[in-house]
């Protein structure tokens, strides 16, 4: 019986794969660029979880997306989670920007020198890209790689040593894990909604 089962689990999963190559090529075009619009405007909430050096931080977070900049805030629960309370904030535009309200944790972090906003609205992207999409499931831009998965869905971003990995349960994202040299960190999602939402900048205070 749980021999029949697999092989109509492996039936089921191979016609999946044929269907998408049978696909014409402005059928994976449009579900290239359906999958991007997925990522580009939407709002997210959930646990976030750092492990650093066998010690393992859990926090909420708020994550907030748009088509030229980006607002990640790790919150505090406070007490019995009913008033949180900021506990570090990263901002991405024209360049990124980590401020933390513990100023005792770690200092403030302004990184200017790499094209982040450019690589934000993914409904920019060139028809060059979307070809190479297409036909290699993966991009790069400078040091940055940009993996795809059988789905034309965003799976893997690179830079250097360090990646970081989006996972979808069905047809929603669930999960991004990021794996670095310093730390481990987990974004497990509650809420995903897409839309348009305002995101307030970071605006460091003058020493």
């Amino acid at each position: 019986m749980k021999r029949n089962i697999f092989i109509i689990l492996i039936l089921i999963l191979l016609a999946g794969c044929s269907t998408l190559k049978e696909m014409s090529y402005q059928d994976k075009e449009n579900l290239v660029r359906h999958n991007l619009a997925y990522l580009n405007n939407f709002k997210g909430e959930g646990v976030l979880e750092v492990s650093f050096k066998g010690l393992s931080l859990k926090k909420e977070f708020l994550i907030i997306k748009n088509h030229n900049s980006l607002r990640l805030d790790v919150l505090d629960s406070g007490i019995f989670s009913l008033i949180p309370s900021p506990f570090a904030s990263l901002y991405v535009k024209d360049s990124a920007i980590i401020t933390n309200y513990n100023k005792g944790l770690f200092p403030d972090m302004v990184f200017d020198k790499i094209p982040l906003q450019e690589l934000l609205d993914f409904s920019k992207l060139p028809q060059g890209i979307i070809d190479e999409i297409i036909k290699n499931k993966a991009f790069t831009i400078a040091i940055i790689q940009f993996e795809f998965d059988d789905f034309y869905r965003l799976s893997k971003i690179k830079v250097n040593q360090e990646s970081l990995n989006l996972i979808y349960r069905g047809p929603d994202l669930s999960r991004i894990e990021l794996a670095s040299q310093k730390a481990d960190v987990n974004i497990d999602f509650d809420l995903f909604q897409q839309g348009e939402f305002e995101i307030k900048p970071i605006i460091l205070q003058k020493k």
